[in-house]
């Protein structure tokens, strides 16, 4: 048998689809792992920017209260603003993402 000799038990291979089959396996699939990785990432984004401002409202307004004798108010108000601030950030993210999909 020569170098592009099929047995007959393997059929419906031939070299060639053999030679393309090695290239393929050489390649990291990229169109299959792209998507998911950007999913990955953007998720992990928009976690991060929630977390972070509502932390950060959090935390100001908490310094506040201790500033002016107020009680629980002004940490209160910093979490609402921190989640107002949060989900802002991910409406122009996801507007962002998408245009760039486009």
């Amino acid at each position: 048998m020569g170098a592009c000799d099929v047995p007959a038990y393997l059929g419906k291979y031939t070299c060639a689809n053999m030679a393309e089959k090695k290239e393929r396996d050489k390649e990291p699939n990229k169109r299959n792992r792209g998507p998911a990785l950007q999913a990955v990432g953007f998720a992990s984004a928009i976690s991060t920017e929630i977390a972070v401002t509502v932390l950060a409202g959090y935390y100001c307004g908490q310094f506040l209260d201790r500033q002016f004798g107020t009680g629980p108010w002004l940490m209160l108000a910093g979490v609402i603003a921190g989640i107002a601030v949060g989900i802002a950030g991910i409406y122009k993210a996801l507007q962002r993402f998408f245009t760039e999909r486009k």
